[in-house]
């Protein structure tokens, strides 16, 4: 018998899901490859895991015994593997990172450069990913952290505010441009808002329900929308005159590469940026002298990310 880890995962995922089409799609798998991996334990443990129906996939007898058995392996092994792996990277001084591709972009190359010159015997990998992205990598093991902006408290994931930031309107300074007219020095008032065309995040975003809820809270009623996949994105438009954007005051930083104002929104809407892990891993000395340096160059700016940028 030669049992292999890709059959246990293969015989969960179906377990879990009920569906050999769900599972072939989650695990990036033909359906006809995943059923043949089935079939071959099935093979190898004598017996049936599945009953099958043209509707409905259920675990035999055989499959429910083999269940808590296989998940036991798949359980430690990943494990094992994970702890291995920060083994190997504690002595490297190495570090696995991820951030949003717009944090990528704008905050992410000072800071690298910064902590090269001070810790130049550490490696460090840096992957741009969308936060829900992120947050399974760390779940796998497969980063040492993430930073962003994580509005949940999940299991298994420690959860650190990084610094604080607030909700911030980004318009053009272009004349003729859709913008938001004389603002006073203390910020825009929500109401200001009111029919003019924003460009946004899509509705399923974190961020952009909370943008959603405030506007809603202040009795706004917007005009047209666009909707983006990135911040980033949203900036380049907004420059060009397509609209407003709400977006976080960190934000300011890759602002300060279009021609854009910045102003707060009054009632201030108040959040943090996280660092988030996994629960139960080693501190890395090499991680938290990172994430020093990050938070010291997300919050210095010329406005200080509190007053208006023309």
């Amino acid at each position: 018998m030669n049992l292999s880890l890709k059959q246990l995962k293969v015989f969960l995922g179906v377990a879990n899901a009920s569906s050999f089409t769900k599972t072939a799609q989650s695990m990036h798998l033909s359906q006809a490859a995943l059923s043949a991996i089935i079939r071959e334990l099935e093979t190898q443990l004598n017996c049936r895991l599945f009953e099958r129906t043209t509707r409905t996939v259920a675990l035999t007898e055989a499959g429910r015994l083999f269940y808590p058995t296989a998940m036991k392996i798949v359980d430690t092994l990943e494990k094992s593997v994970i702890e291995l792996n920060e083994l190997g990277r504690q002595k490297k001084a190495s570090l696995l990172l991820g951030c949003t591709p717009m944090i990528a972009a704008s905050l992410m190359p000072q800071v690298l450069a910064r902590f090269a010159e001070t810790s130049p015997q550490a490696q460090l990998e840096l992957v741009d990913r969308p936060p829900g992205e992120l947050l399974k990598m760390v779940e796998e093991g497969d980063l040492d952290a993430a930073f962003g902006i994580f509005f949940s408290q999940l299991s298994g994931i420690d959860r650190v505010p990084i610094f604080p930031t607030r909700l911030v309107v980004v318009s053009s300074t272009m004349e003729g441009a859709h913008g938001i007219g004389k603002v006073p020095r203390d910020g825009v008032q929500w109401r200001a808002l009111e029919g003019l065309p924003l460009i946004t995040l899509p509705k399923d975003n974190p961020l952009q329900r909370l943008i959603e809820a405030s506007l809603s809270k202040e009795e706004v009623t917007a005009g047209r929308r666009t909707v983006v996949g990135h911040l980033q994105t949203a900036v380049a438009m907004a420059h060009e005159g397509l609209g407003v954007a709400i977006m976080p005051s960190f934000c300011e930083h890759i602002c300060r590469h279009y021609e854009v104002r910045i102003d707060v929104i009054r009632p201030e809407v108040e959040f943090s940026f996280y660092r988030i892990t996994r629960s139960g891993r080693d501190t890395l000395p090499a991680l938290d002298q990172f994430t020093q340096m990050f938070a010291a160059a997300a919050q210095l700016s010329p406005s200080n990310a509190a007053s208006r940028a023309r």
